[in-house]
């Protein structure tokens, strides 16, 4: 065999050694558990990556269903009403959660079940949101949380009875928060270089039954006790929007002890069952 020869085949045996070899990604296993996972997504109307945000919190929502509540915050950076708006999403409580949510570098940004990432609870890249789901459902499942709601149509109010029933034995002072969601609402919303005139919005943070922080709940929870809450709202007469069929209630209890504030367990409930 003549040198030319020999070295075709010595490059080519290196080349198809270096060859990439694509392997398929295969889903990753998620338990069969009642744990279900709470997204709270800072948003805003005249935000235009924003709608890159609801994409992939949608996508979570259909790929895991039942597994993940969403909670969609107009607080004050970049929610104030498009030239093509007809609502305002901005209130006091999505406000101060902004705030309280701080530090974040951007919009849309997301917790996961309020877990710690690098030096926040925030995640400013949608496209890493469904990974660290992943991470949360694999969790041990110790909670459970059950909702019944009551609607007075003559006079707006809506009651939420809660029953927190813990699994395990959990150490350390817990809090509760009640969020007041509305969907389905078509509006304005700035996406790139236009104005989505009708764009949808679920998940609409309304208003909270509680702080914006949570409230008190109990310290060491006791596997198998019951701790029952109610709460009452009101809703106030808007047109076009606080339209109790299309609303739901998000009850979370989460830890509150330092910087571990670490969500237990979610559930919601529509207004009108």
């Amino acid at each position: 065999m003549n040198k030319f020869a020999l070295t075709l085949i010595v490059v080519s045996t290196i080349a198809m050694s270096c060859k990439e070899v694509i392997m398929p990604l295969e889903d990753p296993i998620i338990p069969e558990s009642d744990r279900v996972v709470l997204v709270e997504e800072l948003t805003g109307a005249s935000c235009p990556n924003c709608p890159k945000g609801t994409a992939a919190l949608e996508n979570l929502i259909n790929k895991f269903p039942d597994r993940v509540l969403a909670v969609a915050i107009h607080g004050s950076f970049l929610s104030q009403p498009t030239s093509k708006s007809k609502f305002d999403f901005r209130n006091q409580k999505a406000k101060d959660l902004e705030n309280w949510f701080k530090p974040w570098f951007g919009k849309p940004s997301a917790s996961i079940n309020r877990t710690p990432i690098d030096d926040g609870l925030m995640l400013d890249a949608p496209d890493l949101w469904q990974a660290e789901v992943e991470k949360e459902l694999k969790k041990p499942h110790e909670m459970n949380i059950i909702l019944k709601s009551k609607y007075d149509a003559a006079t707006r109010k809506v009651t939420v009875d809660v029953a927190a029933i813990p699994l395990v034995n959990l150490a350390g002072p817990h809090k509760i928060s009640v969020y007041l969601l509305e969907s389905g609402i078509v509006d304005g919303q700035s996406n790139g270089s236009v104005i989505t005139e009708d764009f949808k919005f679920n998940h609409v943070l309304m208003d909270m039954l509680t702080k914006h922080d949570g409230d008190a709940l109990a310290s060491d929870l006791i596997k198998g006790n019951i701790y029952n809450r109610t709460f009452d709202y009101t809703l106030p007469v808007k047109e076009g929007l606080f339209d109790p069929k299309r609303m739901t209630l998000v009850v979370m209890v989460n830890k509150e002890q330092g910087q571990d504030k670490h969500v237990i367990q979610a559930a919601e409930v529509h207004v009108i069952e």
